[in-house]
């Protein structure tokens, strides 16, 4: 029910009328969506950047909708001021048909033909340097698929709100494409751990530009701000100037005030660290000639991200100890703080020696496979609430590093606690609900310690 009234929202957040229609050209106003159909009769808008004429190559940014929608969806929802104000964007019709006049991008090989013969007729139509795809929930899991069928075309995917389609392929081309999972941690449509697995799995088999973007309790709507942060992160990590990159990173690394959601969130650090050591002879691809100012820049703001991450892990210290996999469930604000941390700044050094030392990941590893028992209980067709209210408070000791259980767990214990009673709960099973609301605790007051910290960046 919630899923389908949140598509239902999204679905009304199209425009009440089309943008003016007009074939592409460089002599359009900027900034400007227009509305075009292409050779095969895909419909798509498209907008070009500022001080486009037509000549000098620009990258193209191309935005895949979810299901239930169309191609109005994405300059709707990412506006040009707003999203890649610099790139030609394009929001184009998923190439097969849904329900009610709607349009799905699918991952099946025609799908994926019918956007390379897109792809092909932009490049006719503009002057284009890199393309880049941005695809959400549906999209999302077709931007990957897409970088798996034809590696070639594309530098740089951004999958959000989705995670990847098991049967994408992931071959050597494949690997030459930088590729991040944006994804909000309360999602109720598509669960967040989709985007954590995604990451994992392709971290396994060594992908050399990979990314996770977390946003921290946002759910499934889309986010230009946060979209278009992503994109430059493909564009840092694939860009041949170093001063391209370095933009890059400066914009991520920008402090954005509340968006049109009224949301705020820490700046990408670890995205930014890892375009930053192209510049520094340490990563991916580094440059081998920088100009000293550039150089000087880089230097600067990886001292800083350095020393942000130092000043968490000095928060932190004391109250984890030497091993976080010993570490109880106490209610200390140290539990949301540590995992959040963990995400956002991976690839930060001076957090990276903190992790290793505390064996975070190792702890982290057998806190997933502990998580089976809530999943069961959670989505057994059979409801036993009693079953589910002993599983979580059994599993939760083991489990409190893994971010991606329901989102809507802790609502759904704290009214299964107040009625303990109807479910026949023993006295020491009523007394472990502390286990929970020490669970539930470290979690807000740990969030709320992380942001105190991180909103000290300038």
């Amino acid at each position: 029910m919630i899923a389908t009234t949140l598509l239902l929202t999204l679905v009304t957040t199209l425009p009440a009328e089309d943008p003016p229609e007009k074939a592409p050209t460089p002599r359009a106003k900027p900034l400007t969506v227009y509305r075009w159909k292409s050779k095969n009769d895909l419909r798509f808008t498209w907008a070009t950047p500022k001080g486009y004429d037509g000549k000098t190559p620009r990258n193209l940014t191309v935005i895949c909708h979810g299901t239930g929608l169309d191609y109005r969806w994405g300059h709707w929802n990412n506006k040009p001021e707003v999203f890649r104000p610099d790139d030609i964007v394009v929001s184009v019709d998923g190439p097969s048909p849904g329900a009610n006049s709607t349009r799905l991008f699918l991952g099946k090989s025609q799908d994926a033909k019918a956007m390379h013969a897109f792809l092909g007729e932009l490049r006719q139509e503009f002057k284009i340097d890199r393309i880049f795809l941005y695809g959400h929930s549906q999209g999302g899991f077709f931007v990957v698929y897409y970088a798996g069928e034809y590696p070639a075309d594309v530098a740089g995917v951004v999958a959000h709100a989705s995670g990847h389609w098991g049967w994408s392929k992931t071959g050597k081309p494949v690997k030459k494409v930088a590729i991040s999972f944006m994804h909000g941690t309360m999602d109720p449509v598509v669960p967040y751990r989709q985007s954590v697995g995604s990451r994992d799995q392709y971290a396994k088999q060594s992908f050399p530009m990979l990314n996770l973007r977390r946003l921290s309790r946002y759910n499934h709507w889309p986010n230009g701000v946060r979209a278009s942060e992503e994109v430059a992160w493909c564009d840092g990590m694939t860009t041949s100037q170093p001063e391209q990159a370095l933009a890059a990173a400066e914009w991520i690394l920008k402090p954005k005030p509340a968006d049109e959601y009224q949301w705020q969130t820490v700046v990408g650090a670890a995205g930014a660290r890892a375009v930053l050591r192209r510049l520094v002879d340490d990563g991916h691809k580094p440059f081998s000639d920088v100009a000293p100012a550039v150089r000087k820049k880089a230097k600067t703001l990886i001292q800083e991200l350095e020393k942000a991450g130092a000043a968490h892990v000095k928060a932190l210290a004391a109250a984890v100890g030497k091993s976080v996999g010993s570490a109880k469930l106490n209610g200390k604000p140290w539990l949301g703080h540590i995992v959040a941390l963990r995400e956002d700044f991976r690839g930060v050094d001076t957090v990276e020696a903190f992790v290793k030392a505390i064996g975070y990941d190792a702890a982290r590893k057998k806190h997933l496979k502990a998580t089976k028992a809530i999943f069961d209980a959670w989505y057994s067709r059979k409801k036993d609430d009693g079953k589910l209210v002993r599983a979580v408070l059994k599993t939760l000791p083991k489990v409190f590093l893994y971010e991606g259980l329901p989102p809507q767990l802790g609502k759904r214990m704290r009214e299964l606690e107040k009625a303990s009673n109807q479910l026949k709960l023993s006295k020491k099973e009523r007394a472990a609900f502390k286990t929970f609301e020490n669970w539930d605790k470290g979690w807000r007051d740990g969030l709320k310690a992380y942001a105190k910290i991180w909103k000290k960046w300038k």
